[in-house]
């Protein structure tokens, strides 16, 4: 990724703000882009489990994907666990997708006077955790008019018995190290942001423990289920997992592809599955054989 940052033109710029918290947002341009057409938005969501992570980390293949198709580029960030609940998160998820409606565009044209922005040709991107907010994206505001979406092992909904699952015997060390972080957390504490690796000992703990169901909450809005009766219509779909993933099962995301295609078979859905372990994309390029055949089903319908 630092090898492409160079080549985008990057602005942060404050989406909402929260008990004086500002959240911001990454917005890039590709140097290269061709200021003549009104460029479509490539929306990234980055990952992390909802409890860790900095927006575009990681971002490879999105800013590639930027550049190559002359996109502006929208990375966020979001409320995270345990600080916050599920449902802070998805209130987030809202607001920034009202921004991006109401206000992307002026900012667009004044920070880049000449561009224009074509929000009806918008994609979204997400790995992990960005790939869940991704899906939700579609599920719940279906008024942003998403045209496909591009989802890295993407099953942490809390409905899909393969992801976190409660084990049958939790070890004391690792409940007691989560019980330990939760009692230092001040009240009204906003955390946005946590670059890797930070968290990687709490992310261990809530591993060993199962009680990643217990920090999202058990709203029905933050399911599977409740997305796929609630859509009416979904947007194509594109989703990658690896063959080894120890942090997402291959069934967990086997489990989330077959339901989306039975809810809604009309939905066209490619499902690349590569050897290798979470985050198994992240040296591929455009031009790997399995992504030259996700961005074939992408280049369909967008941009």
């Amino acid at each position: 990724m630092a090898f492409l940052l160079p080549r985008l033109e990057r602005a942060d710029i404050v989406y909402k703000t929260l008990n004086e918290t500002p959240f911001p947002t990454a917005v890039l341009v590709p140097k290269t882009i061709n200021p003549k057409k009104a460029c479509p938005l490539l929306v990234h969501f980055h990952g992390g489990g909802l409890y860790t992570g900095t927006n575009l980390e990681p971002a490879f293949l999105p800013l590639e994907l930027a550049e190559a198709e002359n996109a502006i580029m929208v990375s966020p960030t979001y409320r995270l666990l345990p600080e916050a609940t599920g449902l802070n998160i998805l209130d987030d998820l809202k607001d920034f997708w009202e921004w991006v409606r109401k206000s992307l565009p002026a900012y667009v044209a004044e920070k880049w006077p000449g561009l224009t922005i074509d929000l009806d040709r918008t994609a979204v991107f997400g790995e992990s955790a960005g790939g869940y907010l991704s899906l939700q994206s579609a599920f719940l505001f279906p008024s942003v008019h998403i045209k496909v979406i591009m989802a890295q092992y993407c099953a942490i909904y809390p409905d899909i018995a393969a992801w976190n699952p409660q084990p049958a015997e939790v070890p004391s060390a690792a409940d007691e190290f989560i019980n330990a972080y939760i009692a230092q957390i001040k009240p009204g504490t906003i955390r946005l942001s946590s670059p890797y690796p930070a968290l990687g000992d709490l992310g261990q703990a809530v591993k060993q423990t199962g009680r990643h169901r217990q920090w999202l909450g058990d709203n029905e809005r933050l399911t599977l289920d409740y997305g796929l009766r609630t859509a009416e219509k979904l947007p194509p779909i594109w989703i990658m997992q690896g063959l080894d993933d120890r942090i997402m099962p291959k069934e967990a995301t086997d489990e989330l592809v077959a339901r989306i295609r039975e809810a809604h078979p009309e939905t066209e859905l490619l499902y690349s599955v590569q050897p290798g372990d979470h985050g198994f994309d992240s040296p591929h390029g455009l031009d790997e054989p399995y992504i030259a055949e996700g961005i074939e089903l992408v280049r369909k319908y967008w941009p």
